[in-house]
């Protein structure tokens, strides 16, 4: 099962990306992808973004089953923002 998670941009896709690959990074995940689209994968939940305007639409493709979506949705949202 997939969800989608929407966030508000306030700064530039730019800037996100390059904060979410240091991030990725750090955490031993893999990112790749630029300021319109790209993907993620680490610690069992893979993903895929996109940038509409000044939403950052993040699609999560798979998860733990015992991780709640209260959890992912959290944590996608401090990886990116």
């Amino acid at each position: 099962m997939s969800k989608v998670i929407e966030i508000k941009i306030g700064s530039e896709p730019q800037s996100l990306v390059a904060k979410a690959e240091k991030a990725a990074r750090e955490k031993g995940m893999e990112f790749s992808g630029d300021e319109t689209t790209g993907c993620f994968s680490g610690n069992g939940v893979d993903g895929v973004y996109e940038f509409r305007g000044d939403l950052l639409a993040i699609t999560i493709t798979k998860k733990p089953f015992v991780l709640p979506w209260a959890v992912i949705e959290a944590s996608v949202k401090s990886f990116f923002a």
